[in-house]
């Protein structure tokens, strides 16, 4: 009976249209590769993703953090995000120093199954690697029982003090209630008296330097490094005499490093007995630490006392003495004898910075050409990094040797990298005024727009961009227009915000709501810059309220405006009557 139903099936099967036959044959084919195939292929997928993650733990354990990133690297892109992913990557890629390993830190402070101490861990790794308008979204991000922890506020504090914003430093670190500070938090709060420089925020450094030494039992390495930090002029031994006279105390463990401060608070308190107290010291300590003497001279800018005790053929023997003699003999201004060393060790230094500092040693000599030569290798070395950090130290030479042009050049590369530790945007004003006024918008323009992924909820940069995106033809002004409304009727009294909305209107050729806006802030034309002054001319022309032949216009300083802004008031003032916008309209 069976065989008689295969007979039968057989020749049913014999009897269809070929073409049949086929879609059946597909048909079953796909609910077999439905059915059996995909399935299949999932589970081999999901056991390579756990293997590769377990090889990839194991590599970690292994110290091969190469092998690590790049497994967990592997598994992240074939979309599996879990936490364990993200702590491997975050481990390997610190080991590597792996220049991505910033977006991986921020992913780790953001997921959702991400502990406390993930979070740590995470913000640890952005704290200076990406700028400061980033690490502060993250800040805010972080759940409030970490803003108030001290290990968190210690490195968002540490950053903020490095960028120079003592102000907003103090109020994160005095959110930590003050039985929950640690001794580091305590730390940094001294540190910002002491960089804030005035006599009362001194003082008080000065006595809880005091009362931290007293109360520390071992290790007073910190309270030490607080004291190096005070300069020598501001120092007060008056206020430290129960912490002078432990320095002097025998059988230390850092006996080298409290003699030395000793002899510098030795050196502040008694101007007349300077030349002896230095002699002194460098007799007990020529021998004995000499690396720790020549930091101590450099210290004090006893430059040419270093060079008289130290000869640059010390530095075969004593490598760690080539950074203070570069330095003194810099100081000093002895630019062949900067270059010969430079050139004898040019292993001891970054490649950007050592032709950084033989640039300066040409420029400081009067080598034009030689000069021109190393800089521009410099630039160029220091742009083929991954962050803008080399960009940002070459910044820091050249302003140092009152190369204010090649400083904002190396300022400039660092910020159109878009990556690495870079400033706020209010701390960039000065480069974009320079910018403006040489007349390069587009690189204004590229920076302004990488500054707002920075900073989004920066209403002055917003309406920047937004002025140089309308003026430059490179937005449509009704978009500017839908986004800048709300954020005027809001903050009505913010008069770059309004303008701006007013040169949207213009641009969008309504130039009665231009007039309206103006009118309603009682414009002062000697109060506002020249860009705007265009706006407020052009909108007065543009409703007939003034005559192209006005003092106001003829007078009007063209040379200052941008490129963009001359053409567009060109435009607005030159458009015939019948094409301006009425009330009524």
């Amino acid at each position: 009976m069976m065989t008689g139903r295969v007979d039968r099936l057989r020749l049913f099967w014999a009897n269809l249209h070929p073409w049949i036959r086929g879609i059946v044959l597909l048909s079953l084919a796909g609910v077999f590769f439905v059915v059996a195939v995909l399935p299949a292929y999932h589970l081999f997928k999901l056991w390579r993703l756990e293997a590769n993650m377990g090889n990839a733990i194991v590599a970690v354990g292994k110290d091969r953090m190469a092998e690590a990133r790049d497994l967990s690297l592997t598994v992240l892109q074939a979309g599996d995000s879990r936490i364990e992913v993200f702590r491997v990557l975050d481990e390997s890629m610190t080991s590597l120093r792996d220049p991505r390993h910033a977006g991986i830190a921020r992913a780790l402070i953001s997921h959702p199954e991400g502990s406390d101490e993930d979070r740590l861990r995470g913000f640890r790794g952005m704290v200076n690697a990406v700028a400061l308008g980033l690490l502060g979204q993250a800040w805010v991000t972080l759940p409030e029982s970490c803003r108030v922890h001290s290990d968190f506020a210690v490195m968002f504090a540490d950053r903020l003090i490095a960028e120079n914003r003592l102000v907003e430093a103090t109020a994160v670190l005095l959110g930590v209630a003050e039985q929950d500070q640690s001794e580091d938090l305590k730390l940094r709060l001294i540190r910002i008296l002491i960089l804030d420089g005035k006599h009362e925020t001194l003082e008080e450094a000065h006595r809880r330097i005091a009362t931290g030494w007293a109360a520390a039992e071992n290790d007073r390495s910190d309270w030490l490094d607080l004291l190096e930090e005070i300069p020598i002029e501001r120092l007060r031994p008056d206020l430290l005499k129960p912490l002078i006279s432990q320095l002097a105390e025998p059988g230390n463990d850092d006996a080298t490093r409290y003699a030395l401060v000793a002899a510098r608070l030795e050196y502040a308190a008694n101007p007349s007995t300077r030349a002896d107290v230095v002699e002194k010291i460098i007799a007990r300590m020529k021998f004995v630490d000499s690396v720790a003497l020549a930091r101590f001279l450099t210290d004090l800018g006893l430059h040419q006392r270093l060079l008289e005790i130290f000869a640059e053929d010390r530095i075969p023997e004593l490598p760690g003495l080539f950074p203070y003699i570069l330095g003194a003999l810099e100081a000093k201004g002895c630019w062949q004898r900067v270059i010969r060393l430079l050139d004898a060790r040019p292993e001891d230094l970054p490649k950007f910075e050592w032709l950084a500092r033989r640039a300066v040693a040409y420029f400081k000599s009067g080598d034009t050409a030689a000069f021109a030569a190393a800089w521009s290798g410099a630039l160029a070395e220091a742009k083929l990094g991954e962050s803008s950090e080399s960009l940002l130290r070459l910044r820091a030479i050249a302003g140092s040797a009152g190369l204010n042009a090649e400083a904002d050049d190396a300022l400039t590369e660092a910020l159109l990298t878009g990556r690495g530790p870079l400033p706020l945007y209010a701390d960039i004003k000065p480069l974009l005024g320079m910018l403006a006024s040489k007349g390069r918008e587009n690189i204004l323009m590229r920076i302004i727009t990488i500054y707002l992924l920075f900073e989004p909820s920066n209403v002055v940069l917003l309406t920047q961009c937004s002025y140089l995106a309308c003026i430059s033809e490179l937005v449509n002004p009704q978009v500017v227009l839908k986004a800048l409304k709300p954020m005027a009727a809001e903050f009505p009294r913010e008069r770059r915000l309004q303008f701006v909305l007013a040169t949207a209107y213009l641009c969008d050729g309504k130039t009665y709501e231009a007039a309206v806006i103006l009118d309603s802030m009682q414009v002062k034309l000697d109060k506002i810059t020249p860009g705007y002054r265009a706006v407020f001319l052009a909108t007065q022309i543009a409703n007939n309220r003034l005559s192209l032949e006005d003092p106001l216009v003829t007078e009007f300083p063209w040379k200052t405006l941008l490129p963009s802004e001359l053409h567009k008031f060109r435009e607005w003032t030159l458009r015939p009557p019948s094409s301006k916008a009425t009330p009524g309209e």
